[in-house]
């Protein structure tokens, strides 16, 4: 009899230990296998690109916006408007250079625009998604993972999106929108539980199958690469002011001609020591394997 107690012990905790080894949530579900980071390539130092066959823009309408990273577009400086070297920590590249000094550049051809769209390309067609049910974001917690938005609707409509990292360091979110991705006015994307000195924005995707809307006095994380236009509301002034960290990456269908529009207050915040990897890369699920669940010794058995 202590025996066959003995043996169900162990079984037991080898059912435990598998479980636990195995579980994520998505609001109280599993998630898929965590993925690697898109490679950005040239496009990793910009904080807002707008690709596209020469028609593209960037356009801002309030003097206290303010981005943090490169600027630019492969045309000439003229179809960048309302931006001066006091909204930026960064560069402003076109084509011509032509910009404010001291912060304008010639931006290196289609380079940056190439390797924005590889990344879109790359990370839009990664299959094995967890389907977010409804395509509504509002009021979920995410572990880290590769989730598909198919509902052409406010893809965060109201509250807050919680990314958690359960102390990963490594942890990356790579979100699908099949068609459009907008935020209502004052949600928030958060990430929660990350190690100490880590940047996890770095490690947060969004690629958009047309345009993309963030509402006035949002809090957003990650990088947008949007087929199309990317629009970021704000107050006119006063707060709370639209606050992305992360990156605006318009245009990356070769037939759009995707603009980034900014107009009210808004923060753009590029994040500060994200590897450079090559374009095109990365999203598929990380290769180091699992480490094995812990075989727990069940106690001595009396009696």
């Amino acid at each position: 009899m202590a025996k066959r107690r003995s043996r169900l012990a162990v079984r037991s905790a080898l059912l435990v230990g598998s479980l636990l080894g195995a579980s994520g949530f998505i609001g109280g579900g599993t998630a898929g296998a965590t993925p690697t980071p898109v490679g950005l390539g040239t496009a990793t130092s910009y904080g807002v690109f707008a690709g596209g066959n020469g028609a593209s823009t960037i356009t801002n309408a309030v003097s206290g916006t303010h981005i943090t990273g490169d600027v630019g577009l492969p045309a000439p400086f003229a179809k960048i408007t309302g931006l001066v070297c006091a909204n930026m920590t960064g560069t402003m590249f076109s084509t011509d250079g032509a910009g404010p000094a001291p912060c304008s550049g010639t931006d290196p051809g289609t380079t940056v625009e190439n390797d924005a769209r590889a990344a879109f390309n790359d990370a839009s067609a990664l299959s094995g998604a967890t389907t977010i049910p409804g395509g509504d974001l509002a009021g979920h917690t995410l572990v880290a993972g590769l989730y598909s938005l198919t509902a052409p609707i406010s893809n965060l409509s109201s509250g807050t999106l919680t990314l958690d990292a359960q102390g990963d360091p490594n942890a990356v979110w790579i979100f699908q929108a099949s068609s459009t991705l907008i935020t209502s006015s004052a949600t928030t994307v958060q990430i929660i539980n990350a190690p100490a000195d880590s940047n996890l924005a770095c490690n947060v995707f969004w690629t958009v199958g047309s345009s993309a809307t963030l509402g006035s006095g949002s809090t957003f994380v990650g990088t947008i690469l949007a087929s199309a236009s990317i629009t970021v509301d704000g107050p006119a002034s006063g707060t709370p002011v639209t606050r992305v960290t992360g990156r605006l990456l318009a245009a990356n269908q070769g037939s759009d001609t995707g603009s980034v529009t900014i107009p009210g207050l808004a923060t753009i915040i590029r994040p500060a020591g994200c590897s450079v990897l090559p374009a095109g890369t990365g999203g598929g699920p990380a290769t180091t394997a699992a480490p094995a669940a812990p075989v727990v010794a069940p106690p001595a058995f009396t009696g």
